[in-house]
């Protein structure tokens, strides 16, 4: 697995001419050498999160546990978004990014060192994925903050390459995971992970300074805090194009996780499918953003993003619509990995979009008030999907291809459609 992972990420470098000149300049090799750090790490995340749910299950024996302790890798988000962004916004963000990556890697070593002294509790496992989940979004909105001073100009191959990364990680990461737990365990594979937060601090660590902040800004920072909060706040609500791309992510979300929190009983209990073919159907939705990762390159080259991103939205809504007219026991994999191809090359523009407009000062903020808001869709979105399924399981397909739909009129009536 990990020789087959190694040949494919080298095949993915060459595609996306990160590694040699052809026509563009390549990206830094700080930011290709940063990008593969992230690789690992992302792998060793996916471990962590199997191995954490599967280590509660052999404690407590319960669903509701393992529910539960999902739930903890949300709410952080929500509850502390915005400061993150603060922090961000205010403080050299490579300096956060090793604070991060150290603190993480130390939390995680906990678990099986609080095993082997026969002191761990359920209370452990929710009070360091609380924390881990507080680091985690610190250290993604700190390098997605950084990604212009890193990589240059060529925004969206660099955002592409960010987004290639977490999805080679979905793809790999769980098959990779349910292997080694099941061959050592689940408290030594967390051992694994410990290690994995290496690639990533020694990526980090060759990195100059990614902050220009003052001295008296930072000492400052606590008690401007509030203040700070209320001016990202402002600037993302008085600024349209940043508003409606927030907003447009906010009712993507709320689609997709309606559709994500049943597709297993779609899938079950409407198409009666086995467990390989429903592997097979979640297999294609990580295809599907792989091909998203690479297809937006050429895509942004060639066409406006103004008329790119309903065309991409409107695409997603299509595949959606596949699910509800086709019976193949294929279709729900396939519709929802052509939606995931166009929601990944959405990302990489909008990620690209937020660098170029948003003023560098303000670029943590408006990402961590962003993530609050779309997160806050994915619960609602669940509920509703779990009581839709209820009714009539294919008709969360429906829902989220009417999502879909809002966000092209969003394009089209917003500042997106000027870009």
């Amino acid at each position: 697995m990990l020789t087959l992972l190694k040949s494919l990420w080298s095949t993915v470098l060459k595609s996306f001419q990160l590694t040699k000149p052809s026509g563009s300049n390549p990206l830094p090799r700080d930011y290709i050498i940063l990008l593969s750090g992230l690789l690992v790490s992302r792998l060793g995340d996916s471990l962590n999160a199997f191995a954490i749910p599967w280590i509660s299950y052999q404690l407590t024996g319960s669903a509701i546990v393992m529910g539960s302790l999902f739930a903890t890798s949300v709410l952080p988000i929500v509850l502390f978004g915005s400061v993150v962004g603060v922090f961000v916004d205010r403080w050299d963000r490579r300096k956060l990014m090793l604070t991060a990556d150290i603190t993480r890697a130390l939390l995680v070593g906990l678990i099986p060192i609080l095993h082997l002294l026969n002191l761990l509790s359920l209370w452990h496992l929710y009070v360091i994925s609380f924390i881990l989940a507080v680091l985690s979004l610190l250290f993604d909105v700190a390098t997605i903050s950084s990604i212009p001073q890193m990589a240059g100009n060529d925004l969206t191959r660099a955002n592409a390459g960010y987004q290639l990364v977490n999805q080679l990680a979905d793809l790999a990461g769980p098959t990779l995971a349910g292997i080694i737990v099941a061959a050592i365990g689940g408290f030594h594979t967390l051992w694994l992970d410990v290690f994995s937060f290496t690639a990533t601090f020694l990526a980090v660590f060759r990195l100059p300074s990614l902050g220009d902040t003052h001295l008296t800004d930072r000492k400052n920072i606590l008690r401007n805090m509030a203040k700070d909060i209320v001016d990202g706040f402002k600037w993302l609500m008085n600024d349209r194009l940043n508003f409606s791309l927030s907003l447009q992510a906010m009712v993507g979300n709320f689609g997709a996780s309606a559709v994500l929190a049943v597709f297993m009983y779609y899938l079950l209990s409407t198409l009666h499918l086995n467990s390989e073919q429903s592997g097979l159907n979640y297999t294609l939705i990580g295809v599907g953003g792989l091909i998203g990762s690479m297809v937006v390159i050429p895509l942004d080259k060639r066409f406006r993003r103004g008329i790119l991103i309903p065309i991409l939205l409107g695409i997603g809504a299509i595949g959606l619509i596949f699910a509800i007219t086709s019976r193949f026991w294929l279709a729900p994999g396939i519709a929802f990995g052509i939606a995931t191809v166009c929601n990944v090359a959405w990302n990489s523009l909008v990620a690209s979009v937020r660098q170029e407009t948003v003023p560098s000062d303000m670029l943590g903020r408006v990402l961590g008030f962003s993530r609050v808001f779309t997160r806050l869709a994915m619960p609602l979105g669940a509920f509703v999907g779990s009581f839709i399924s209820s009714i009539n399981p294919a008709s969360v397909f429906v829902l989220a291809a009417v999502t879909k739909g809002l966000e092209v009129v969003i394009a089209l009536v917003s500042p997106i459609r000027k870009l």
